[in-house]
């Protein structure tokens, strides 16, 4: 009997890992043909951004999303740009607030009134602006 059950744990054990390894497998190659159709359209999505300078970043960093361009292009920041594409977007801080531990690096970039970023590592985690 307990043999019998230690089978079945066994099997429901290898179903389970066989369903998430056809999962995993399908995703990747769903992430393959996305980055490949974007492979494909961006030089022509690059030419519709505005902004010669996000043009040109946008040319030399293609880890960029088209998303990332675009956003920048627009003039906005989001949650999880790097430091680099935040200065692109908003250009140079008024001001920047530096909090240095021994373990971390935070930023407080402040622009205008009541506009602020936070930025932990290079990357931009927080704002607080007006609404």
């Amino acid at each position: 009997m307990k043999l019998a059950i230690a089978g079945f744990i066994m099997l429901v054990a290898f179903l389970a890992i066989k369903v998430m390894y056809k999962a995993s497998q399908s995703e990747l190659v769903e992430h393959a043909q996305k980055a490949q159709v974007e492979q494909q359209t961006r030089p022509r999505d690059l030419e519709l951004l505005k902004r010669p300078a996000v043009r040109a970043a946008c040319t030399t960093h293609s880890d960029w999303t088209m998303e990332d361009c675009q956003t920048i292009d627009q003039k906005r920041v989001a949650i999880g740009m790097t430091a680099e594409q935040v200065r692109l977007s908003w250009g140079k801080p008024q001001q920047i607030n530096a909090t240095i531990s021994s373990q971390t690096h935070r930023e407080q970039w402040v622009y205008g009134v009541h506009q602020y970023l936070y930025m932990h590592e290079g990357v931009l985690r927080s704002m607080q602006v007006p609404r």
